[in-house]
């Protein structure tokens, strides 16, 4: 069934069409009052002028929505990028929360644990010889791993309670990565593999030391992150811009989902607890690099790896 012809017409066409039947009623009335007749010439002239008219206020009315509708999208996108900001700023303010809660807890915990700590460790080094069955000595090697364990909590608990006022040095980055790397291998499985492009760049401001325990804990992570029958290549390079020197670390591992790369520096967070992950060793990391003006950025897709840039001031 066919629509009637004014159903049919547009919304603003109608409009139109509405204000030019007015314009032309109003201009056979003027003539009638003023000549006593409908005047063809004077009927013409008004729907010229009401055509004109509605076009001039169509052009105008259509310059005007565009100008809102740019202003709207311009509003909308600062909307959608203060909003981001405002939740960057608060996952930041919980993260910090969570790690100032954790130094607090840390400074009262850690002297009431190593106490009791020597002295177990001090009777399982007395245990390491004696004369023990299969299963005492089974339980001697657990006892071993808990006690390392807790050991490895201390000492990361001991860093993120006294951060630390080292002396802030120019450092040669290269040597500190070759280092790190070089112990760290120690613990590779056999389909890791590291590949180095350690160009030249200028010294860093930093402490060797704990840039050392930075790239300790990265490239661990990294390795940690190696899927069962794949290789991971481990990749090592730096560059240098005009104001820093970058370290990026990248492999080619299990990768990390969204979800989890939103927490990563959360204190006590870790998907690695089943390996001896404690949730403390990018938390940490991120202080000391940020202790020494610098910053972490970590990119990652899940089941093809993660990149960890790390950014240092020149000196």
């Amino acid at each position: 069934m066919r629509r009637a012809p004014v159903l049919a017409l547009s919304r603003r066409r109608l409009i139109s069409t509405a204000v030019i039947g007015m314009s032309v009623g109003l201009t056979a009335v003027m003539s009638l009052l003023f000549h006593g007749t409908v005047k063809s010439d004077m009927l013409a002239t008004g729907f010229i002028c009401a055509v004109v008219i509605d076009q001039m206020i169509r052009r105008i009315t259509r310059r005007f929505r565009r100008q809102v509708a740019k202003l709207q999208g311009e509003l909308e996108q600062r909307v959608i990028e203060r909003t981001a900001e405002l939740t960057a700023i608060r996952t930041e303010l919980h993260v910090r929360d969570r790690l100032a809660t954790a130094g607090t807890l840390a400074a009262g915990v850690c002297h009431e644990i190593r106490s009791p700590l020597a002295v177990i460790m001090l009777g399982l080094e007395e245990l390491r010889e004696a004369p023990l069955d299969d299963v005492q000595r089974s339980t001697f090697v657990d006892l071993c791993d808990a006690t390392d364990r807790i050991t490895m909590i201390v000492k990361d608990l001991s860093s993120l309670a006294r951060p630390g006022s080292e002396e802030l040095t120019p450092v040669d980055l290269v040597p500190v990565v070759d280092g790190a790397v070089r112990l760290a291998s120690y613990k590779f499985d056999s389909n890791v593999v590291v590949e180095k492009q350690l160009d030249t760049v200028p010294q860093v401001t930093g402490n060797a030391g704990r840039l050392g325990q930075v790239v300790l804990n990265l490239v661990t992570n990294a390795a940690r992150a190696t899927r069962t029958g794949t290789p991971n290549t481990i990749r090592l390079s730096t560059r240098a811009t005009d104001t820093a020197v970058i370290l990026t670390i990248a492999d080619t591992g299990t990768g990390m989902s969204p979800e989890t790369l939103k927490r990563l520096f959360e204190p006590f967070f870790t998907t690695g607890a089943d390996r001896g992950g404690t949730g403390l060793g990018l938390a940490i990391c991120r202080s000391i690099v940020e202790r020494m003006g610098g910053t972490i950025a970590i990119s990652s897709e899940l089941d093809r790896g993660t990149t960890v840039d790390v950014m240092l001031r020149r000196s």
